[in-house]
């Protein structure tokens, strides 16, 4: 009974997730428009880190399979699940960043590095409830809320490239 519980929540949360960033991308984009506009040179950019993103991500889940069929590894599937999902967005992000390809021509950064300041706090205080009431780990294994740390260090990561990159063109100048 209690995975039923937990399957619909998480089917509920996938569900609110999209729709919030259905809202975002209106509230980010300045011509509020869903989707973000990039020029042909971001585009090329984009379709290469998509590419990495993608070979990335393959590799992890073979590294996964391999390392899988030798030891138990101590995480729910879910978790692994979203771990590769995870490698495959810190590398396309990060080589758009790296590309000039991240922010869209009708991107407000201003308003997208909000955004996603407050869904990584959120994150991170989701994590620190989970392991607060001890659900973090079940039986030596990493639960579904640890997927809430994996999004705060993903964003991390993905501000630092951003402000790193922000320093390096700001030498450049």
């Amino acid at each position: 009974m209690i995975n039923n519980f937990r399957m619909i929540g998480l089917a509920v949360g996938i569900v609110v997730g999209l729709i919030v960033c259905i809202v975002v991308f209106r509230i980010v984009n300045t011509n509020k428009k869903l989707t973000t506009d990039y020029d042909e040179r971001q585009e090329r950019a984009r379709g290469k880190a998509f590419k990495y993103a993608f070979y990335a991500m393959m590799i992890y889940e073979a590294l996964l399979c391999v390392i899988s069929s030798g030891i138990e590894i101590p995480a729910e599937p879910i978790v692994i699940h979203f771990s590769v999902i995870f490698v495959g967005v810190v590398v396309l992000s990060i080589i758009c960043i790296a590309k000039d390809a991240f922010a869209g021509q009708n991107t407000n950064m201003k308003r997208y590095t909000i955004v996603m300041v407050f869904v990584t706090l959120i994150n991170i205080l989701t994590a620190i409830m989970a392991v607060s009431g001890g659900i973090m780990v079940e039986d030596g294994k990493l639960q579904a809320p640890f997927c809430n740390l994996l999004c705060a260090v993903l964003f991390i990561v993905i501000y630092a490239a951003y402000g790193i990159k922000q320093l390096s063109d700001r030498r450049d100048d």
